[in-house]
C-alpha cells in the first residue's frame, strides 16, 4: 500500500493552541511570534482509504506550527520553503511516496517551485488541479440545477490571479460569454486573459474594484486563501439572488450567519470519499467530504503516480480532464450537495 503525506498551516492561533495545547495559557498575539520558533512539525495519521477499484492508500498530515494568517513578507515566504523541505524529508522517513500542499502553502511554492522540486526527492503536488475542476464542475451543476443559462450569465471571480481559480476561469470560459477576473495582482490577470481569449470566444473584463466586479454578477466565486485578493470585497454589493460560491481552507469555514436572505451560498472545492469513509482526522467539513487538494494527493498515490503534478502559476488545462478522470475510476465525486449527481 502506497503512502502520502499532506502539509497544512494552522489558520489562526486558536486552532494552533488546539493542535499544541501546551500553549493555551499564552496569549493570541504571542503565539503569532512563537509560532515561528515552535517545534516545526506535528504528524497525525490519516485513516485508511479505499477506492472503488479496491486499491488502499494510507497518509499522513504533516501540521506545520506557522500561522497562515501571519504577515506576508519575504521572511515568511522563506519561512514557509524551510517548512515545505523540512515536511518533505520527514514525509520520506515516514515512507510517503508524494507529497501534497494545502492552499497556503501552495501559494508561496507556486512562486519558486523549481526551488523546492531540486531541494526534495520526494513529488509534490499542490491540488491546484482538482481544486479548479471541482469549482467548474460545481458551478455547472449548479447552474443547470437553477436552471441558469451560463452563457446568460455573469461570473465574477475574486483572486483570479490565484493558480486554482485561474484553472477555473480558463475552463469555466469555454460556457461563458462574459466573466470579469478581480485581483490586486493586475499583470497576472492580464496574462490569464491572454490564456482565456487563446482558446475562447468570450468577453474578458479585468476590474480593480471587487465591489464593482460583482455589483451585477450571478455568480461570484472566492477562496479563503487568497492573501492577494482585494481587500475591499463585502457582501453587501451583491445583488439579490446572487450565486456566492466560497471555497474553503483546511480547518476554516465559513460562517453563514453573515450571509444575506437573498443570497444563495454554495460551497466548492470539496471532495465526497467512496465507501461514506472518513479520514480521521477533524477538518471541520461534513463527514466523507474532503479537500479536492488533499483528494488530489490521495488519487495520485492510488494511481502510484509519483510525480511533481500541478506545480506552478500556469498548468496545462489537459491536468483538470486527467484528475477528473482518476477521481471518477476510483469512485471520488465533486461534493456539491444543492446540485447531487443523479
Amino acid at each position: 500500500m502506497k503512502k502520502y503525506a499532506f502539509i497544512v498551516n494552522p489558520i489562526n492561533s486558536h486552532q494552533l493552541k488546539k493542535l499544541w495545547p501546551a500553549l493555551r495559557f499564552i496569549p493570541s498575539m504571542l503565539i503569532r511570534v512563537l509560532s515561528v520558533v515552535l517545534p516545526r512539525l506535528k504528524v497525525l495519521r490519516i485513516k485508511t482509504i479505499r477506492s472503488n477499484q479496491g486499491i488502499n492508500t494510507q497518509g499522513f498530515l504533516i501540521i506545520s506550527s506557522l500561522l497562515s494568517q501571519q504577515p506576508s513578507s519575504l521572511s515568511r515566504e522563506e519561512l514557509v520553503f524551510d517548512r515545505v523541505i523540512s515536511a518533505g524529508h520527514l514525509a520520506q522517513r515516514l515512507d510517503a511516496k508524494i507529497i501534497g500542499l494545502d492552499c497556503f502553502a501552495a501559494m508561496a511554492v507556486d512562486k519558486e517551485y523549481a526551488t523546492i522540486v531540486k531541494s526534495l526527492k520526494i513529488p509534490v503536488t499542490s491540488g491546484h488541479a482538482l481544486t479548479a475542476w471541482s469549482v467548474f464542475e460545481g458551478v455547472y451543476r449548479i447552474a443547470k440545477a437553477r436552471k441558469m443559462d451560463l452563457k446568460r450569465s455573469q461570473v465574477a471571480i475574486i483572486g483570479a490571479a490565484s493558480t486554482a481559480l485561474g484553472l477555473a476561469a480558463r475552463k469555466l470560459s469555454d460556457y461563458l460569454a462574459k466573466i470579469t477576473l478581480t485581483d490586486r495582482e493586475t499583470a497576472k490577470l492580464v496574462k490569464l486573459k491572454t490564456l482565456i481569449l487563446t482558446h475562447a470566444d468570450i468577453e474578458v473584463v479585468i476590474e480593480n474594484d471587487a465591489g464593482r466586479a460583482v455589483k451585477e454578477a450571478d455568480i461570484v466565486i472566492k477562496a479563503d486563501c487568497l492573501e492577494e485578493s482585494p481587500s475591499n470585497f463585502n457582501l453587501k454589493d451583491l445583488k439579490k439572488g446572487c450565486v456566492f460560491c466560497h471555497i474553503p481552507s483546511f480547518y476554516n469555514g465559513f460562517d453563514r450567519s453573515r450571509l444575506r436572505d437573498d443570497i444563495a451560498f454554495v460551497q466548492l472545492g470539496l471532495i465526497k470519499l467512496p465507501f461514506q469513509q472518513h479520514v480521521g482526522v477533524y477538518a471541520g467539513l461534513p463527514r466523507g467530504t474532503i479537500y479536492a487538494s488533499l483528494a488530489e494527493t490521495m488519487l495520485l498515490a492510488l494511481e502510484e503516480k509519483f510525480v511533481n503534478y500541478s506545480l506552478g502559476e500556469y498548468i496545462n488545462l489537459d491536468k483538470l480532464e486527467e484528475i477528473a478522470d482518476l477521481a471518477v475510476q476510483h469512485g471520488f465525486e465533486v461534493w456539491v450537495p444543492e446540485a447531487p449527481l443523479l
